[in-house]
């Protein structure tokens, strides 16, 4: 759907990179990044969740965005659609987003209210790449090229899992399990890690919001090259492996496949590689470029066939 959207709308002077990586960038000096998502009850979130860690990650899965470019978040605009005045706290929704929005130096500046069937929240951000900077797309990652990932994976989708079916957490202590419902409902927008890969040299970046695999294949894609994921060297998060095998899942393709972690995903070139491990040390290489097209997945050198790739929006 996204390539039918990209097919219409065309790209006009003014704007540097339109539709197809993770921000638009627009002109002058290709300097302002702009990004957007929608969260939609019982589509991206249900209820009740806390309004403040709703406010919270409404506004850092669009600051992840920014940081996939490489860019310094400025300001947000915020549009709700509420089916009743009371069913969402609004003072405790915008708490939660301008607790973030102090951390990472952005402005909530403005926005828009409407009565909708069903609640949704829409933000907008704006970030900068300052004077000098280029973006860095998803489109840059060269055959020979390492994929990067920034930290441990599945800690998100074992956070969902565990608050739809509690019992999927059997075994677990409580800390591990109060960490994987936070890495579902607070994520972190990785800035630090796009200013620490930029100085690595990347020559790709993007944020793993829909999983390892599939994330991965979109940057093999847009590169114009292919990718082959090494299972037994994506770093998983603590406490997924019972998760994952509750679910019926194998932990590392539940690691390679989980949405919603919010890591960054960068192609760095071989004589980065040591910095990147130092830079990451929850991180890992996962897997190499390669002539060709398309993603693949391997354990201990064999190719694997997997199920699942990552998550999918239902349309």
């Amino acid at each position: 759907m996204i390539e039918r959207i990209a097919a219409v709308a065309a790209v006009r002077p003014g704007t540097a990179i339109g539709i197809g990586d993770d921000a638009a960038v627009l002109e002058p000096c290709g300097s302002v990044v702009l990004a957007h998502d929608l969260l939609v009850q019982d589509v991206h979130f249900r209820l009740p969740t806390a309004a403040r860690d709703l406010g919270w990650k409404a506004l850092a899965i669009n600051l992840s965005d920014l940081a996939a470019m490489g860019a310094e978040p400025v300001a947000a605009l915020v549009g709700l659609a509420l089916p009743g005045p009371d069913a969402l706290d609004i003072e405790a929704f915008y708490g939660g987003m301008e607790e973030l929005a102090a951390q990472t130096g952005t402005t909530i500046a403005g926005g828009d209210l409407s009565e909708g069937a069903t609640l949704a929240i829409a933000v907008s951000v704006a970030g900068r790449l300052g004077e000098g900077r280029s973006p860095l797309t998803r489109a840059g990652a060269r055959p020979g090229d390492r994929l990067v990932v920034t930290g441990p994976l599945g800690a998100s989708e074992a956070g969902r899992a565990l608050l739809e079916q509690p019992a999927h957490g059997e075994g677990l202590s409580e800390a591990v399990c109060a960490a994987l419902l936070k890495a579902h409902e607070r994520p972190q927008p990785e800035l630090a890690a796009a200013r620490t890969l930029r100085a690595l040299g990347a020559t790709a970046l993007m944020d793993c919001s829909d999983g390892l695999m599939l994330d991965g294949g979109r940057m093999a894609e847009a590169s114009g090259c292919g990718l082959m994921i090494d299972l037994e060297a994506v770093p998983r998060a603590d406490g997924i492996d019972p998760v994952a095998a509750a679910l019926g899942v194998q932990p590392d393709v539940f690691a390679a496949t989980s949405g919603e972690d919010y890591r960054l995903l960068a192609a760095v070139r071989g004589d980065a590689v040591p910095g990147a491990l130092q830079a990451f040390p929850g991180g890992a290489i996962v897997g190499t470029f390669m002539h060709g097209t398309g993603g693949a997945a391997q354990r201990d050198g064999v190719r694997v066939a997997l199920d699942r790739t990552g998550y999918t929006h239902d349309v």
